[in-house]
């Protein structure tokens, strides 16, 4: 009868530690994240993108399966030379369970707006900004601040589609009685400081 109280202290004990261990593994997370888009200045786009720097922000809300992988859903805010608003999916790979480890990350969905300034504006009679797909790899460290906090540190890549219509111009431009579609493909290297909860 001993033997069985031990066996089942010792089972029981067991399951707690695990299911334990899993907590701290699995479950919700948070990440807020900062980053800067270094580039070229884009004058081809639908409004001009003149900023060799741009400033965007992101908020993630997901589930991590294990100590390695994670998904979630995210949006944000990137002040273009009209402001969007991406939505997207966001898979993070952790290489290792560590104080210190490597971190891969995808972002990719669409970017909103609905913005009626645009460069256009003084020879066209409706314009209509547009946002378009966006995707963001990653690669990076990620640093244990606490047992339930961690800083990131990431530079990626970050495409982004931009899209105008223009209806109706005014008389004596090459354009007018036209309706136009302009569209602009984005490059940026982004540089991204974040903190993640779990």
């Amino acid at each position: 009868m001993k033997k069985i109280i031990i066996i089942t202290i010792f089972l029981v004990a067991g399951i707690n530690l695990l299911a334990q261990d899993r907590s701290k593994s699995e479950g919700y997370y948070n990440l807020t994240q900062l980053s800067f888009l270094m580039g070229e200045v884009n004058e081809d786009a639908p409004t001009p993108v003149k900023q060799n720097m741009i400033p965007s922000v992101v908020n993630i809300n997901g589930y991590r399966a294990n100590e390695h992988f994670s998904i979630g859903l995210g949006i944000g805010m990137t002040p273009f030379s009209y402001t969007i608003f991406p939505v997207f999916a966001d898979l993070r790979i952790t290489l290792f369970d560590d104080h210190l480890s490597p971190v891969l990350a995808l972002k990719a969905g669409y970017a909103f707006t609905n913005s009626k300034k645009d460069a256009w504006e003084y020879h066209s009679n409706d314009v209509t900004n547009r946002g378009g797909a966006m995707v963001n790899p990653e690669f990076g460290i990620k640093v244990s601040i606490t047992e339930r906090a961690d800083f990131m540190l990431t530079i990626g890549y970050w495409y982004q589609h931009l899209k105008s219509e223009m209806k109706g111009a005014y008389p004596g431009y090459y354009d007018y009685g036209y309706d136009r579609t302009r569209t602009a493909d984005i490059n940026r290297l982004s540089l991204s400081l974040g903190f993640l909860f779990k």
